[in-house]
């Protein structure tokens, strides 16, 4: 078979989930195993993975993970991944690092296999000789992959933006992604999150001016709140703090930890004194402390938004306080960052957005950093990923308009699902597969079943109707009259005689009812449901959901 297979579990047409699939003869490799945060929160839900069953005819082919960085849109589903397919993962010390703490909360780290690798490595693994490609982003050890076939070779970018100048780190390796390009390279997965901006991404640096014009100008405690992988942006503020003669407390959960995990690799440099505990914070004067918090997305478990509620470990937001949001709102976010600031203005907060000062910059690569990669590694073929279908679009139309040498025929959209085939006569979308999402309840972290989340859909919008019947078992009749309960049910009028009619048209149809039916209680019970449904649905509009109860006495 001398094919590439790249099929999309996540992370196309959508923020989040991201997810790849690559295929060579009978062995394939997935490349990341991202986490999404659903726009609207989907009936309990708060977070949805890539539907890894899918990946089950592949089971004997799956050879390994290999995660480009450690951000939870590429790594959040990493141990539903491994419980299903238990498979050696490649990451970068950073990503490393994160993975294993990860995986140890699932108590899984002795039953993983992980490769620690860095930038210019090279891995075989079976018909794939990866080559890990430094990458600059808003987090750090980060690659793009060169994945290497008999056939040709796939570019995988990660998320990445051409970045100069950045904070921690070296720049994104251009000499090695040209030295590759030169070579010679099939396909180009390219990241397309800021497919729709203009110019050059800024880099990480840019924020410096803003960020030390606000410790210069705020007399009172400053609270900046970011996101807790954005190690750049930590680095930044830790040394302005010290600089201004301010402690530093770090809090929330995932702060914490991405705080110490970098700081134990060296990723982070903390000056002598300048990091201390909530404790010792309180005794320090408002002009001598800054907090780095969680809660930059208005998420109402975190640091930040505990703050503005005045439930936080007795730490609350006050009059006179700086709130810093240094990040970007996150799709599907708006209203939960804009009440966050609500909370925040009544308790007499200043607050500094990115609207109002240049306190956050993107990771990701605008369209003159998609040119420069396009330009530099010169693939035949360029498949936009990551981001929103229109995003995707525009990668494709930016890429048309902007690089001689490329078209509608070497530039292919694809989506969740699909089997995108190249071989020596093309690339082409051979089969496309629905793949609904699995969704995790957050306070188990199991997974909720897809048809569990449709029937919690059902009850939101049509309601529930609980019918108990009472049964004698030796003569199948009813032993009373039928109970029937209305829950949310729209349109319903109880003082018109429905609920009656309901309970006789229910004593009605047991009546029509053979023994037998009666006698065989998973029938009977169907039966009342479907009686009892066709009548709702004649009285009103709604569909709600009708759960039957058989009580033999």
């Amino acid at each position: 078979m001398n094919r590439i297979e790249i099929i999309p579990l996540g992370g196309i047409g959508e923020f989040g989930m991201n997810c790849m699939g690559i295929r060579y003869g009978d062995e394939m490799i997935i490349v990341d195993a991202g986490m999404g945060f659903p726009e609207e929160t989907p009936f309990g839900v708060d977070i949805s993975i890539p539907n890894f069953d899918f990946l089950e005819e592949y089971r004997d082919d799956l050879t390994a993970l290999i995660l480009t960085h450690g951000h939870e849109d590429h790594i959040g589903a990493l141990s539903y991944i491994l419980r299903k397919f238990n498979l050696p993962v490649y990451a970068s010390r950073f990503t490393h690092a994160l993975a294993e703490k990860r995986l140890s909360e699932f108590e899984m780290l002795d039953d993983v296999l992980l490769h620690r690798v860095q930038a210019n490595d090279v891995v075989e693994i079976g018909n794939f000789t990866v080559e890990f490609i430094h990458a600059s982003h808003s987090l750090v050890d980060c690659f793009s992959l060169a994945i290497k076939t008999p056939l040709g070779t796939i570019i995988h970018t990660g998320d990445y933006k051409i970045d100069d100048t950045p904070v921690i780190g070296k720049p994104y390796d251009l000499k090695t992604l040209e030295r590759i390009g030169d070579e010679g390279v099939l396909a180009l997965l390219g990241d397309s999150t800021n497919a729709t901006v203009p110019g050059r991404t800024p880099s990480e640096q840019a924020v410096i001016p803003a960020f030390r014009e606000i410790f210069e100008e705020t007399p009172g405690r400053l609270f900046v709140s970011t996101f807790s992988s954005s190690i750049h942006r930590l680095q930044i503020v830790l040394d302005l703090a010290h600089e201004y003669g301010r402690k530093v407390c770090v809090l929330g959960r995932s702060m914490m930890k991405n705080v110490e995990i970098a700081e134990e690799q060296g990723l982070i440099k903390i000056g002598d004194g300048t990091k201390v505990e909530l404790g010792e914070s309180r005794k320090l004067s408002d002009d001598e402390i800054c907090y780095i918090v969680t809660g930059s997305q208005g998420e109402n478990r975190a640091a930040l938004w505990n703050m503005a509620t005045s439930t936080y470990k007795g730490l609350e937001i006050e009059k006179g306080d700086t709130v810093v949001l240094s990040a970007r709102i996150i799709p599907g976010n708006e209203k939960n960052i804009s009440r966050l600031i609500g909370h925040l203005y009544k308790r007499g907060a200043n607050i500094i957005e990115e609207k109002r000062r240049l306190v956050h910059v993107s990771g990701h690569a605008s369209q003159e950093d998609i040119k420069i990669m396009v330009e530099t590694a010169r693939p035949k073929y360029l498949i936009p990923i990551h981001g929103e279908y229109r995003m995707l679009f525009r990668h494709k139309e930016y890429v048309k308009n902007h690089v001689p040498g490329y078209s509608d025929d070497n530039i292919i959209l694809i989506e969740n699902g699909d089997m995108l085939e190249i071989d020596e006569f093309g690339a082409r979308v051979v089969e496309r597969h629905e793949l609904h999402k699995t969704f995790i309840d957050e306070e188990s972290m199991e997974e909720i079943e897809y048809e569990t989340i449709r029937e919690r859909k059902r009850l939101a919008y049509g309601g529930a109707i609980s019918l108990v019947v009472m049964v004698d078992k030796r003569t199948h009749q009813l032993a009373g009259e039928p109970q029937i309960t209305f829950n949310g049910v729209a349109g319903l009028d109880l003082t018109n005689g429905f609920a009656s009619d309901a309970r006789k048209a229910v004593s009605e149809a047991v009546g029509e009812m053979k023994p037998g039916q009666i006698a065989d209680t998973a029938v009977f019970r169907e039966n009342l449901r479907i009686h009892l449904k066709r009548f709702v649905q004649q009285k009103l509009q709604g569909k709600p959901v009708i759960v039957t109860t058989v009580v033999e006495v």
